[in-house]
């Protein structure tokens, strides 16, 4: 098995004209410290990446009121499972669990009532002869089963933060120690602003390096089409959420 490991290319913060001054202000700041758990051995200066993280996301909440704070973590979410998506598949080529758990957020963020059609098996419970075997493939999972959990307010927070530690310092993305700070700045300069404006993020991290998000995002599309097509005939569509999300999963073009 290749991993292919790629430099993040430096790049002012995405968006910083459209995003507040005192968010921006906070980003700046963050990425001007070097952390530890980023496998950084100059100028540190005691400052956890989780306190960090959790600075980041105070600012975030000081501009946006919790409805809105709640869409701009769905959508961090979203693209952190399309990052760590290609994990999965390098070691469960056929599995259609995390196809599913992108069906099951947009159809549950979407519609209000719990009478869907279809019914998605969300349950990595199929694979237990693989789990435990491979650090990365596990942690991968463990971001997916996190994100089932940032539909519920009051495990948000605590769902994202489990996420971004198996990608930061955890291998759900890839694996070894090269690359970390790369990682973290591409999530800082690009997801962050690009989620706080409700698009999606120019580029995207996964095992293969960096690349382009319209490489990756004609899937997801198709999951968020699958969702509405099989809806349609209810009656409890949020229109709103919906028009978010169409625009949400456009933003590359």
């Amino acid at each position: 098995m290749t991993f292919i490991s790629c430099k993040l290319e430096k790049y002012p913060l995405i968006l910083s004209a459209e995003i507040p001054d005192s968010l921006r202000l906070v980003i700046e700041r963050i990425q001007s410290y070097s952390y530890a758990e980023l496998y950084e051995e100059k100028d540190i200066q005691g400052i956890s990446l989780e306190d960090s993280l959790i600075t980041v996301f105070d600012a975030i909440e000081k501009e946006k009121n919790s409805l809105d704070t709640s869409y701009c973590y769905f959508f961090m979410s979203i693209v952190m499972g399309i990052a760590v998506q290609p994990t999965i598949k390098t070691y469960l080529p056929r599995e259609t669990i995390t196809g599913n758990i992108f069906q099951y957020l947009f159809r549950d963020w979407i519609y209000s009532q719990h009478n869907y059609q279809p019914n998605f098996n969300v349950s990595f419970q199929d694979y237990q002869n693989y789990l435990g075997q491979y650090q990365a493939l596990d942690e991968a999972v463990d971001v997916f089963e996190n994100m089932l959990q940032v539909l519920e307010s009051i495990k948000t927070r605590e769902a994202i933060l489990n996420i971004l530690d198996d990608c930061f310092q955890g291998y759900a993305i890839f694996p070894g120690s090269q690359g970390r700070r790369e990682l973290f700045d591409w999530w800082l300069l690009d997801v962050v602003p690009s989620v706080f404006c409700g698009r999606l993020p120019k580029n995207i991290h996964t095992l293969k390096g960096v690349g382009k998000m319209t490489q990756h995002i004609t899937k997801i599309r198709d999951y968020f089409f699958k969702v509405v097509g099989n809806n349609q005939s209810q009656g409890n569509t949020n229109l709103e959420k919906q028009d978010l999300l169409l625009r949400f999963l456009a933003s590359d073009k």
